[in-house]
């Protein structure tokens, strides 16, 4: 069953709200919500106003045949603003505030059942929203499978790092990571984003380039955790910022992304993408 939890108090930008169900036919309740034996998470990235975030998660929703029968939960939270592309910096504290808002919502709104398997699947800085998610939620009381990270706009290292994301990636089953070199957000504008971030904010961690640009590296002594499976785009699809969640009328790319997903969240050993989607 497909759900719509909605943490956004505007269309565009504003500030991290409690999460709210949205209540429409076709979508699953709180009451159905609770039910379910395993939650799959969505999340959208940077620069999604609500109404583009609803659209995008709802299409990607309905192309996941492996958790079509399992509870799938689209995440509205705003990781935008109305300057656009300029705000990124900023967007980092909304990431973290919508992961405690969506940990809150798990154990003490929704109150999922102790042992509830949870998924994700993310895009962009939605990888962050979920790991922080991890990262808040008592180990022990629900069970993290697969997390699918789809470009994600963290730093390459953070899955190595154990100030980061190294014990949450280590706690799911698999954090798959699908990372292209031809996605020029995260090439340019991700490691100008991250050094302004610690300029502004006096971070001391080391700025970088991202894990969905060329996938996890090690961190000092701390090696990349078994756990983790990083699948490279071949340089020649091309695959930019933009390739990876289904438009209406899905790129070869966006078809490749969601076999790649799909394999993912169904346990594959080493979920491919394809190079004719469908093979």
């Amino acid at each position: 069953m497909i759900y719509l939890l909605d943490f956004r108090g505007a269309n565009t930008g504003g500030a991290v709200t409690p999460g709210v169900l949205v209540t429409r036919p076709g979508l699953g309740t709180v009451h159905d919500l609770r039910a379910e034996a395993q939650v799959t998470f969505l999340l959208h990235g940077f620069n999604v106003n609500r109404a583009e975030g609803e659209a995008v998660l709802l299409r990607l929703a309905a192309s996941l045949a492996t958790v079509a029968a399992d509870g799938v939960v689209a995440v509205l939270w705003p990781g935008d603003h109305w300057t656009r592309a300029v705000s990124y910096p900023f967007e980092g504290q909304d990431a973290d505030d919508s992961a405690a808002a969506l940990a809150v919502y798990i154990t003490q709104v929704a109150v999922l059942r102790p042992g509830t398997r949870l998924q994700f699947v993310t895009h962009s800085l939605g990888a962050r929203v979920a790991l922080e998610t991890v990262k808040r939620l008592a180990p022990g009381t629900y069970r993290v499978g697969q997390i699918c990270l789809l470009a994600p706009a963290v730093d390459d290292f953070s899955v190595a790092n154990p100030a980061q994301y190294r014990n949450e990636a280590g706690r799911a089953e698999r954090a798959a990571v699908l990372a292209s070199r031809a996605d020029l957000v995260l090439k340019l504008a991700y490691p100008a984003g991250d050094l302004l971030q610690r300029f502004i904010f006096f971070r001391k961690e080391q700025a970088g380039l991202a894990l969905g640009y060329h996938g996890p590296r090690p961190k000092d002594a701390n090696a990349v955790p078994v756990q983790v499976h990083h699948r490279q785009i071949p340089d020649n699809r091309e695959a930019g910022h933009g390739d990876y969640l289904p438009a209406v009328m899905p790129t070869p790319e966006q078809d490749s992304t969601i076999h790649f997903t799909n394999q993912v969240l169904g346990g594959e050993p080493r979920p491919m993408y394809p190079d004719r989607p469908g093979a």
